[in-house]
């Protein structure tokens, strides 16, 4: 695995555009959703009239997160398409953001949570990414909850109490990462999707993987692939910057 690099951008793309190797390739961009100057400046330059109009709906925190993050990805997606941000083709499916037929070797995945917000993108390979805020007492009612696998609780009482609650975290950003990866997010329960309960390993036919992020978060990236690993290239992201 590769961290800390960049993603080729603008004609760099287009050279090994579509030639994939064995190994998958995500690249993913960290946003911090507390940049109200950057959301201000966004939500005229990158986004379209429908954005602006669903950013406004929210509450004013809700509103930035959702201006920051729509903006990031455009910008992003921008820089690989050598595309100005609110040119980028993007289209929702069930509020769901990807880009059209034509594009369909580039997949997009989001998510925020805290002043953290991610944008992932793999050329060829299906991918889901999730980050959660960690809450000490919303992890330990887990087992009350229902959505861990029996073999996942049995593995995590196992686990010394001193990182057993982090844990819980992690499997729930690993489950919400595969979940997004197949396009259903919660519509299928996350008890179904069986994590390995460790930073990375398989969980069906996804390969995961933490993303470092800011004390206090917890995220995984999946990407659908036999292949055990991956080139995660990450970096921070200032909106608005082109």
């Amino acid at each position: 695995m590769s961290v800390g690099m960049s993603a080729p951008t603008g004609s760099h793309l287009g050279a090994g555009y579509g030639e994939h190797r064995g190994q998958p390739t995500v690249w993913i961009r960290r946003i911090d959703l507390g940049d109200v100057r950057a959301a201000t400046s966004a939500m005229a330059s990158h986004l379209s009239e429908d954005e602006r109009r669903r950013a406004d709906r929210g509450v004013p925190a809700v509103r930035q997160r959702r201006i920051l993050l729509r903006a990031g990805l455009r910008q992003f997606l921008g820089e690989l398409l050598d595309l100005q941000p609110h040119r980028v083709p993007l289209v929702e499916d069930d509020g769901r953001p990807h880009l059209p037929t034509t594009r369909q070797d580039l997949h997009l995945s989001c998510s925020a949570s805290g002043r953290v917000g991610l944008v992932a993108v793999s050329p060829g390979w299906a991918v889901g990414v999730d980050v959660e805020l960690h809450r000490d007492d919303g992890a330990r009612a887990a087992l009350d909850e229902g959505w861990l696998d029996p073999a996942e609780e049995r593995r995590l009482l196992q686990l010394a109490p001193s990182g057993r609650s982090q844990a819980v975290t992690r499997c729930w950003t690993q489950k919400e990462a595969v979940l997004k990866g197949l396009g259903l997010g919660l519509h299928r329960h996350p008890r179904t999707v069986r994590t390995p309960v460790a930073p990375s390993g398989r969980c069906e036919g996804w390969w995961l993987e933490p993303v470092a992020v800011a004390h206090g978060h917890v995220a995984t990236v999946a990407v659908s692939t036999g292949v055990n690993g991956l080139d995660l290239f990450v970096e921070d992201m200032t909106v608005g910057e082109n």
